[in-house]
């Protein structure tokens, strides 16, 4: 079996102490960045190397007037090792005029696809992320930002899709990147992010406290984040998106090899599998038209997701799911009653488990037809959030009004 038809089947001085410093000498090239060293050493955050970078703000060759790093820095894996991670720093030039110090806003990209050519950091340079819409209105707002790409994205290995620890991991240990480029340690953080990177978001608010408990996070806000795999695999197996869901079983395979996940594929399966991280593109390319029968790929032709209520897989996807963290900060979640990847229902009761932790919680429901649409509905609305918070302004939870 092909891989490629099933693709088709699954998008100034007083602010000089604010802004990263000059490249350390010498600077790597922007391609090699994406090389890690032989060992990988040092603590979270830690630099291990550096080059400009873009930041195009259209296709038409516009670039933003800002000092732009790519950075590999150190991570937790998915599997607890240290592991290389990249992503883009990005400090607009222009003075911050809101009070204080420029803030820095921890950018969770969505689903890109697992090929390395889908690092965020490669897709900002040419204006093909999608999350640059939002990453735009951050820019003009005056913030900085700091993106990450996400383990296994233009690094080596496989990417641990919508594994919402690793991710969250990787979500804080850019802003300590940031900080080790020289970015202030006293400035505000903010955490943002859509879908895959909503659930990057919402796991290192979760895991802040413990794993990065010096950063000065303020807030934070996520629009359909990925609370819970499981029920997200069974929304999408008869659906167009199954492509998300092979890259989730993708992540379980290599990240859990104790969960025997490739004995439970047929031939067919197997070689989806060992061509997830190369057969597909970056969406919106690798957005699906049609779908396949999952017992068909199976030894035993069952469905993919009949094997979600096994035990140890159920397990698995339980340590990944969110809402059993309490969360310390202003958080703002959105999710659309329409959302056609992401169940409306899982976003909710999360927020009614971060509620029931004592969590400082404001839900909403988004109008947006779509999962995709309400990317665009949802994550517009982040900079105003942050507006607010910056300013002082009441947050006022809605914890005893999510039905």
């Amino acid at each position: 079996m092909n891989p490629r038809p099933f693709a088709a089947t699954f998008a100034a001085a007083a602010v000089a102490a604010l802004a990263v410093t000059s490249l350390s000498s010498p600077a790597q090239a922007a391609e090699d960045v994406y090389t890690p060293p032989a060992t990988i050493s040092g603590s979270p955050g830690t630099i291990l190397k550096q080059a400009p970078g873009t930041y195009a703000l259209d296709a038409l060759g516009g670039k933003a007037d800002a000092t732009v790093t790519k950075v590999q820095y150190v991570s937790t894996g998915a599997k607890g090792n240290k592991t290389a991670v990249t992503g883009t720093v990005i400090v607009p030039k222009a003075a911050w005029t809101k009070g204080g110090e420029r803030p820095i806003i921890s950018l969770s990209p969505g689903t890109q696809g697992l090929n390395d050519r889908c690092a965020p950091s490669k897709l900002v340079a040419t204006a093909q992320l999608y999350d640059g819409n939002w990453l735009k209105q951050f820019y003009d707002a005056g913030y900085a930002v700091a993106m990450t790409d996400y383990e296994g994205l233009g690094t080596p290995g496989t990417h641990p899709y919508a594994n919402n620890v690793a991710l969250g991991q990787n979500a804080l240990d850019v802003v300590r990147a940031a900080q080790n480029l020289g970015y202030s340690k006293t400035a505000p953080v903010f955490l943002q992010g859509f879908s895959e990177g909503g659930g990057a978001t919402a796991g290192a608010l979760e895991l802040a406290p413990t794993y990065a408990p010096e950063l000065r996070i303020k807030g934070g806000h996520a629009t359909a984040p990925t609370v819970d795999l499981g029920a997200i695999a069974k929304n999408i197996e008869h659906g167009p998106y199954q492509t998300f869901m092979l890259f989730a079983v993708k992540m379980l395979d290599v990240t859990y090899p104790e969960l025997g996940i490739r004995d439970l594929t047929n031939a067919a399966g197997q070689k989806l599998l060992d061509g997830a991280d190369t057969d597909y593109g970056c969406l919106p390319e690798s957005l699906p038209s049609g779908w396949l029968d999952t017992k068909t790929l199976t030894k035993e032709g069952k469905t993919i997701t009949s094997y979600l209520s096994r035990a140890d897989i159920a397990a698995r996807l339980g340590q990944l799911k969110l809402g059993s963290k309490k969360i310390d900060v202003p958080f703002k979640v959105t999710s659309s009653w329409a959302d056609d990847v992401i169940p409306n229902a899982t976003v909710k009761q999360a927020a009614k488990d971060w509620c029931a932790k004592g969590s400082k919680i404001s839900y909403s429901t988004l109008f947006a037809p779509t999962h995709v649409a309400s990317g665009y509905e949802g994550s517009g609305q982040a900079v105003g959030f942050f507006n607010d918070l910056v300013a002082g302004k009441g947050f006022s939870s809605n914890c005893g009004w999510i039905f």
